[in-house]
């Protein structure tokens, strides 16, 4: 996997597209996935339809939910995808990795790992 690497995984009732923020040296991955904008939304980031193929109404990160997934995780990670998309372009993943550093939602730990 790459950083700015675009899957669909399930979250048990749907489905969301989760991005690679980061590949660390030791091989582990920092992640968030998008969501559909509501009320509550975060909006650091939104990402508006057709700045992704997946992306189809006014969209939002997700970056209260974002992690780092390491050692046999990233394993299970890839075994959940359930399809893959056409990674980010640098335009937006520059967008959605900078919302990460910038949302007061991202967690403290996925924000060091990503400086």
């Amino acid at each position: 996997m790459n950083a700015g690497d675009a899957v669909l995984l399930p979250d048990g009732i749907s489905a969301h597209l989760y991005v690679v923020l980061a590949v660390l040296e030791d091989g582990s991955l920092v992640m968030c996935h998008f969501t559909k904008l509501r009320p509550h939304s975060d909006v650091t980031c939104i990402i508006q339809p057709g700045e992704h193929s997946f992306v189809t109404e006014v969209t939002s990160v997700r970056y209260d939910q974002a992690y780092h997934c390491c050692g046999d995780g990233v394993a299970a990670f890839e075994r959940l995808i359930m399809r893959r998309f056409e990674p980010l372009s640098e335009a937006l993943f520059t967008r959605v990795r900078r919302g990460a550093l910038d949302s007061p939602q991202t967690p403290d730990k996925v924000k060091a790992l990503l400086r």
